[in-house]
């Protein structure tokens, strides 16, 4: 059904969800021929090339977009919600070509406002999603389709809409069309709409925690688009300037011209703003520019009406500084909208300039509509102008919030470089912003804020700084704490993420045990080094500055998962763990003895993976191999709930490197040994595969020194620190070292240090790393059922926690739907069978998503309605989840808000003071 959906998104909101249809006159054209029913000849033929060729174009869009039946299917979905295009919607109406271009456009709105109705509706002064069926349509002309989908269905719609589309369009259009026509109306409305229902929001009022985003993604789409909006045209000196020039779009973009298509539409949006404040409606926005304007506006009529192409960057600039000049707009900034300016009788209202600037749009739309001073020119040179801008938007936004059409962590990076690269990390007010944006969730009390380790101690401190001061900024200008101690305000923490990067195979062990100090030519080594000596100063800052623990919470490693193997971090967080340097307690400046928190642990793995088996097994190795302990954390983990028999089914062969396969058997042949109801079956299979494989990276014949047991041995010896495993006893000289391990390919004996230096051998490497065909046969997928269900229980049974990320790992990973969640399969309710996985819901990336942490939760409620459980037990079911999320925080909260605060100037202190800190 998702699919089915999303197709008709894509379909309904053609002509001005991207730049396909930028030229208003192809969608007008069109109608004029459908209306045209002349009997010329020559006439129909030309109509009918016009709407053959307009259906080909249309039918390409929704096909690079979506996953399609069949032609047929999209021709009578466009008929079903632009009639007008296909038949002889005007029937024996006989209209001027403006009147046909008017129709077109109330059409327009039309369906923007049948969306609005359906999906949102308001609560306790705030916009929600409206979860219940729609009610009748009054024109009749989608009863059948908002009919034909169940609640949960709309729940997967809202999803769907949210991601194709902002949303600010039509929850503008819901203010107007509900008559709540005074802007004031707008007071803290900011991006998201409230997915819960009443019941449900009882329950997240006590409070959620957000456990796992990511502090460059926490924006929304509002603030980066509000600051290229605000973007003052300097390609050069200016962070926007920067990010637009260097913007590489989609595969699914359809224009290449970002820097063109911005400026346009600062240029539109200036200008409709301009109008909808000085206008009276009488006169068209071109006889308005006529008559406002001074000097040659051949230029500029040539940016507004331009059918194709975007006009140049120089000319754009220099028409938007004119436009500034004009107007006097020229003391705005980044996240100080011009906007507010304009309608200066607005600026006390707490929103985005965005949500007045659509709202006073839409306004003025249904004003003009019941004026008695009303002109088709006015009408249709208004909206002419409006969907432009709305297909430049449209397009942006879908080059940084991602759809379903490519699963996977490689197609998501660029899509969250796109949407992160946009803020600027040096910015003074960047974490100000960011704060600002998470905090307006209502339910949050604790965010843990995922930051990467800059490159000096220094550098790190002053970040530190720089966040903990904004934080405290918004405690007191938003909270009041000076005024009131007891205020509810949300708790923050830091965990640091080491990111996961490749390594080259141009390696060769030999040259680094000469010299210890050429950690190049290992594997992984330089990578391995990098990571300990941040994970290093991150620890003496803990140590060194009084409270700092508090807010320094938790280590994690993140990005692409088949980049870097597990085996590079054990070392590290081992180093993290190791608490032989680290204080149990520290005076602060008041003579305080403070205790210490300790650092946990969270590592994203099992959720992108080429082969089931390998999600699972690198859950297995953090766990053992990177030392978690009950209440640290998985991130994602999708492998835990895939179903193997669907996933079976959809991946017959599975094309991976050849080592990874061997640490898969190898790792499969080490649970099978530890367990005591061993298949003999699979264990044979398994020892024949293993040996088949190594064969055919280490040697092309039979060769009995390389034995399984030896394998695994190697495999497990891999996860120590690798310079260590590498380096030669200290009793003798590194010729003699080099000696004694040094083998030719005739050589037939296999021994353990031989084979831990294969993997520091380029042409070893290279077979190690060479793609191969993998069968996922009936025994291999037992197999991969067996180790699902021992890691379950492992991962149950050490207390690891969960962290969940639905719309993350919808779009991300193997699921078609939120119901297939892994949470549904992990965390079961009433079920006694299985020892149920601690969860903690979370948002991950909310720009890329468009959501948050408390709409990520209701998507797991409606997903349990849709499952057939009662409400009562869904509710009780998120209460649990809930609380889980706020005690398997890293974030402690077992002192008072006086002492949290004090703890909080403290460290402020602490960090101006050179004398703990240098």
């Amino acid at each position: 059904m998702l699919k089915k959906i999303n197709m008709i998104l894509n379909v309904a909101f053609f002509p001005f969800k991207d730049l396909s249809f930028y030229n208003n006159n192809d969608l007008v054209d069109i109608a004029i021929a459908v209306h045209d029913q002349t009997n010329n000849k020559k006439a129909k033929q030309r109509n009918f090339k016009s709407i053959k060729k307009f259906k080909e174009k249309c039918q390409q869009n929704i096909i690079s977009n979506c996953e399609v039946n069949s032609l047929d299917e999209i021709d009578l979905i466009l008929e079903k919600f632009y009639p007008f295009f296909y038949k002889r919607y005007f029937k024996n109406e006989n209209l001027t070509l403006h009147e046909v271009e008017q129709k077109i456009y109330e059409y327009f709105f039309y369906i923007v406002e049948q969306f609005s109705r359906a999906l949102l509706t308001h609560r306790d002064g705030q916009v929600v999603f409206k979860y219940w069926k729609h009610e009748y349509d009054i024109k009749g002309e989608f009863d059948d389709f908002w009919n034909s989908f169940t609640e949960s269905d709309k729940v997967h719609m809202f999803s769907a809409l949210g991601r194709l589309l902002p949303l600010d369009l039509f929850v503008a259009s819901y203010y107007v069309n509900n008559n709540l026509h005074k802007s004031i109306q707008l007071s803290n409305l900011y991006q998201h709409v409230n997915l819960a229902d009443a019941p449900l929001h009882d329950v997240l009022r006590n409070g959620v925690a957000e456990n796992h985003v990511h502090a460059s993604a926490a924006f929304n789409f509002s603030l980066l688009w509000q600051s290229c909006m605000n973007f003052n045209g300097n390609f050069t000196n200016n962070h926007i300037g920067k990010y637009l020039n260097e913007f590489e779009p989609s595969n699914t973009n359809t224009s290449t011209s970002c820097k063109e298509y911005i400026l346009t539409a600062q240029i539109l949006r200036i200008i409709i703003a301009q109008y909808l404040k000085t206008s009276t409606h009488d006169e068209s926005i071109f006889e308005w520019i006529r008559s406002n304007f001074r000097g040659d506006l051949e230029v500029f009529f040539s940016i507004l009406s331009s059918e194709s192409s975007f006009m140049p960057v120089d000319v754009l600039k220099e028409c938007i500084e004119k436009l500034k000049r004009e107007f006097n707009i020229d003391s705005y900034d980044d996240h100080t909208d011009y906007i507010f300016s304009i309608f200066e009788e607005d600026k006390h209202i707490k929103t985005f300039g965005e949500n007045l600037f659509l709202f006073h749009a839409m306004k003025f739309k249904a004003t003009i509509e019941h004026s008695n001073k009303r002109t088709q020119s006015s009408f249709n040179e208004f909206c002419y102008l409006f969907f432009r801008y709305l297909r430049i938007k449209n397009e942006f936004y879908q080059q940084v919030h991602q759809t379903n059409t490519i699963k996977g962590l490689d197609y998501f990076r660029a899509y969250f470089d796109r949407a992160t690269s946009g803020f600027n990390k040096d910015s003074n007010d960047y974490y100000l912003v960011m704060l600002r944006n998470l905090f307006q969730n209502q339910y949050l009390r604790k965010v843990e804020l995922r930051l990467s380790i800059l490159g000096t101690e220094g550098e790190n401190k002053y970040n530190i700084k720089k966040l903990i001061c904004a934080y405290k900024q918004i405690l007191i200008e938003d909270y009041n704490i000076n005024e009131d101690t007891e205020v509810i305000f949300p708790r923050i923490g830091i965990v640091y993420h080491l990111i996961k990067i490749k390594d080259d195979i141009h390696k060769d062990w030999r040259e680094f045990e000469k010299n210890t100090q050429k950690i190049k030519f290992i594997h992984y080594g330089k990578t391995q080094k990098s990571y300990i000596d941040k994970v290093k100063m991150i620890l003496n800052l803990r140590n060194k500055v009084p409270y700092l623990s508090n807010f320094i919470i938790g280590l994690d490693a993140a990005s692409l998962e088949n980049n870097t193997p597990i085996h590079v971090f054990a070392p590290v967080f081992e180093q993290a763990r190791n608490s032989d340097n680290e204080s149990m307690v520290i005076v602060d400046r008041d003579g305080f003895i403070a205790k210490q928190q300790s650092l946990f642990f969270t590592f994203h793995a099992g959720e992108d993976f080429r082969h089931l088996h390998s999600g699972l097994r690198r859950v297995d190795e953090v766990i053992d191999f990177c030392k978690f302990h009950s209440g640290d954390r998985i991130g994602h983990g999708i492998a835990l709930g895939v179903s193997v028999e669907k996933w079976v089914e959809e991946n017959e062969v599975i094309v991976m490197p050849r080592g990874e396969y061997l640490d898969n058997l190898l790792w499969t042949w080490g649970v099978y040994t530890k367990v005591s109801d061993i298949n003999y079956r699979t264990y044979a299979y398994l020892q024949h595969k293993i040996y088949s494989i190594a064969k055919n990276i280490f040697c092309e014949e039979y060769d009995s020194s390389l034995s399984v047991e030896l394998l695994y041995e190697v495999y497990r010896l891999r996860f120590n620190h690798i310079g260590e495993t590498l380096s030669k006893p200290q009793d003798i000289s590194i010729d003699e070292w080099i000696k004694r391990n040094e083998w030719s390919d005739s050589d037939p004996k296999w021994s353990l240090n031989r084979l831990i230096r294969v993997y520091h051998d380029e042409k070893y490497l290279e077979k190690l790393m060479e793609p191969i065909f993998i069968s996922t046969s009936e025994i291999e997928a037992e197999m991969t059922v067996d180790m699902q269900r021992y890691v379950r229980k492992k991962v149950a049974t050490t207390g690891v926690v969960i962290e969940v990320n639905p719309t993350s790992n919808y779009a991300i990973g193997k699921m078609e739907s939120y119901s297939e969640n892994q949470f549904f399969d992990v965390n079961l309710v009433n079920d006694s069978n299985l020892s149920n996985i601690m969860i903690n819901i979370n948002s991950d990336d909310p720009i890329v998503f468009n959501t948050n942490v408390s709409n990520e939760i209701a998507y797991l409620y409606y997903g349990m309605l849709d499952k057939g459980l009662g409400k009562n037990t869904a509710l009780n079911w998120i209460e649990d989840i809930r609380k889980s999320g706020m005690d398997t925080s890293f974030i402690r909260d077992n002192i008072s808000n006086f002492d949290y605060i004090r703890q909080l100037n403290c460290l402020i202190d602490s960090l101006n003071d050179p004398n703990y800190c240098e």
